[in-house]
């Protein structure tokens, strides 16, 4: 109960303090303690919002409980007529923006009180409401506002057709019901109100992210069996999409998780070296403070792959190479290919032919014959994640072995740790094209 309320309820005690002295032992009646009030609300005009007329039957009831409860049922039966006019009289003070144009009580044990309110003064009769979305970026806006598309209807619906003085009144009432309601659309948000109430009533409400936010966006290539470098665009445009997640709660981003998914397939799927060749594209979204999108590229039948080489602490001329390689899978999981490298300086070449076998996504063994050197090799890999891998390479002909630990910088460029039986150990760096 407000402040004006407590006030009409001492200005009852103080005066009907002799008409209760006088009261408090009636003849006649059987007497029975008041223990409960029920109140029933009506409108005489418009409809009073649900919330609005929940507040004004919980003020009633504390009046009546103030003047009614623990009292004999008697006193106020003999003078029905006297308390009606009181507690029309209180209910008019504590109400503002209404006026009691119908009031009757069934006073007993269980009393229950039915008042019929008349609004009067000017009447609401639109609202407008404007959402501040703070510092989102116009992507995360755009997916909070599909979140909030009935928060218009929602707070109309609450404040149309109340008398423009009882709006102060029930301001508390408005801020509850919408934070109720944006509690439910969107529970990552805290939200704060702010209404300027008049025939034409604006309704401001302030967004606030609540627990960790998404800080960054990265797209992650995780198997591509296509040039890298002829996806850059469609990349960079999905990589931006991704950035545009930034200042969004983590929590609302995991609950749209599907949805960005897809939003972002499309965006790569745009792209027109995708749709003339048909690559086929996956998505995984993972929410967090550093959002990823990983994406498989594949293409049905062909396999392409170009990469350079740059080693830095292996002695000879075989410190810089080209690689490239192009294959045509026999089925799912078997690959027949061709591979060319070429070491610049001075010139020289390795040409082989060879087949692959993929045991899952995370293991590969083959065999490739050096058609220059005329060697066999054989060699296996072993995928940990998405940035780790270890593989290893025979040499028959040499018979040395080889291997290489590498970790992905990013999509483009790959750190790898080689160890030669013959040639000791350097760092190479791949760029992978």
């Amino acid at each position: 109960m407000n402040a004006h309320s407590a006030a009409a309820l001492k200005s009852l005690a103080a005066g009907g303090l002799v008409l209760l002295g006088w009261l408090a032992f009636p003849q006649g009646a059987e007497a029975a303690l008041v223990e409960s009030v029920q109140v029933t609300v009506a409108s005489a005009g418009e409809d009073i919002p649900p919330s609005v007329a929940s507040r004004i039957r919980a003020s009633i009831e504390a009046i009546g409980d103030r003047v009614l409860a623990g009292k004999d049922d008697s006193i106020f039966l003999l003078h029905q007529a006297q308390y009606n006019r009181v507690l029309a009289d209180i209910i008019n003070r504590v109400v503002v923006g209404y006026v009691v144009s119908d009031f009757s009580a069934d006073y007993g044990p269980e009393t229950e009180i039915s008042v019929t309110l008349q609004p009067v003064g000017r009447i609401v009769q639109d609202v407008q409401t404007v959402v501040e979305y703070g510092n989102l970026t116009p992507e995360a806006e755009t997916l909070v506002r599909q979140d909030l598309a009935g928060v218009e209807e929602r707070m109309a619906a609450l404040l149309i057709g109340l008398p423009v003085d009882s709006v102060g009144w029930a301001d508390s009432v408005s801020q509850s019901a919408g934070r109720e309601y944006l509690s439910a659309v969107l529970p990552e948000f805290q939200a704060s109100f702010e209404v300027e109430s008049g025939e034409h009533t604006r309704v401001h409400i302030y967004l606030l992210p609540s627990g960790p936010i998404v800080r960054s966006g990265r797209l992650i290539f995780r198997e591509t069996t296509v040039p890298r470098v002829l996806m850059y665009r469609a990349a960079e445009r999905t990589e931006a999409l991704l950035r545009g997640l930034e200042g969004l709660p983590v929590g609302f981003v995991q609950r749209h998780s599907r949805e960005i998914g897809e939003r972002m397939k499309e965006e790569l799927l745009k792209d027109s070296f995708i749709r003339r060749y048909e690559i086929a594209v996956q998505t995984e979204f993972i929410a967090g403070e550093e959002a990823e999108l990983k994406v498989d590229a594949l293409t049905d039948h062909w396999y392409i792959r170009t990469e350079a080489w740059l080693d830095a602490g292996r002695d000879g001329n075989k410190t810089t190479a080209l690689d490239g390689i192009l294959g045509h899978y026999i089925g799912r999981n078997d690959l027949l290919f061709g591979e060319a490298r070429l070491y610049p300086g001075p010139m020289d070449w390795n040409v082989y032919a060879g087949w692959a076998h993929r045991f899952g996504k995370e293991y590969l063994l083959g065999y490739k014959y050096d058609m220059v050197e005329n060697s066999s090799h054989v060699f296996a890999r072993k995928q940990f994640g998405d940035r780790w891998a270890l593989r290893y390479e025979r040499d028959f002909r040499k018979k040395e072995d080889e291997y290489g630990l590498s970790y992905r910088i990013h999509n483009y460029m790959t750190l790898e740790y080689v160890y030669n039986e013959e040639e000791g150990r350097w760092l190479r760096l791949i760029a992978n094209l």
